[in-house]
């Protein structure tokens, strides 16, 4: 009589919100890059080939900040005026509606890196989870929606504090989840850190660099692919401006 186990496994599958698709399953020792498994299927790296899905980015008034790096290394940029005083800025990230608009049941989860505010190592990088690699965890509790700081309150790391309906807040901001075309999550950066390169072979220092963002979606249950990332760096915009008028004369 087996079928009673498989039942009830059905059973308490199906009470796992709809909302938050496989961004339940992700814990925040699991990591979003290719090869991890979501769900029973590897995680795809970002396609080469364009045009491909990707993350759109947004500042409060609404217009779109991301360009496509001029290292055509398939990143994009979002330039961070060096002479602006506060001490963080909001954004608002979702995928590119171009690119998602055939697409059904749109999913995903978007990090950010670096970050220091989850508990794991003295970088706030996760321990890696103990589970083997082929088998499901436990899916996790229903995330708790975060409200955006307060003016007053210093902003000392990027995260993400609030998402659409539908998605929400994990690994206390270091990703933030949402669904549907139209789906979107708040992030704040902070812009009076400085960061490192994310390099595996060689962390190399960038003062320019403030964070980045990477995405992973998914349609329906299937199979989750990464983004291209989107780096937020500095720019000297006054700098480029005396240069460009000493060029003029």
């Amino acid at each position: 009589m087996f079928w009673r186990p498989v039942s009830l496994f059905l059973f308490l599958l199906n009470l796992i919100p709809s909302s938050l698709g496989f961004a339940a399953w992700l814990k925040c020792s699991r990591r979003l890059e290719e090869g991890e498994i979501i769900m029973n299927n590897e995680v795809r790296k970002a396609p080469a080939e364009e045009p491909s899905v990707k993350l759109a980015v947004y500042d409060v008034s609404g217009s779109r900040l991301d360009v496509p790096s001029e290292e055509n290394d398939g990143d994009f940029i979002v330039w961070i005026d060096a002479s602006d005083p506060s001490p963080s800025l909001s954004f608002v990230i979702r995928m590119d509606p171009e690119m998602v608009k055939e697409m059904a049941d749109l999913q995903y989860v978007v990090e950010t890196s670096p970050f220091d505010g989850v508990k794991g190592g003295a970088s706030g990088e996760p321990s890696r989870s103990k589970t083997p690699s082929h088998q499901h965890s436990r899916p996790s509790p229903t995330p708790m929606i975060l409200t955006a700081p307060s003016p007053a309150t210093a902003v000392t790391k990027s995260s993400f504090v609030n998402a659409s309906n539908g998605g929400g807040i994990l690994c206390n901001g270091r990703r933030g989840h949402a669904r549907g075309k139209n789906g979107s999550v708040k992030y704040e950066l902070a812009t009076k850190t400085k960061s490192k390169q994310r390099d595996d072979s060689s962390a190399s220092e960038d003062d320019s660099l403030l964070a980045e963002i990477v995405a992973g979606y998914s349609e329906y249950h299937g199979p989750v692919t990464l983004t291209r990332r989107v780096l937020f760096k500095r720019k000297d915009t006054q700098a480029e401006s005396r240069t460009a008028g000493q060029g003029e004369l």
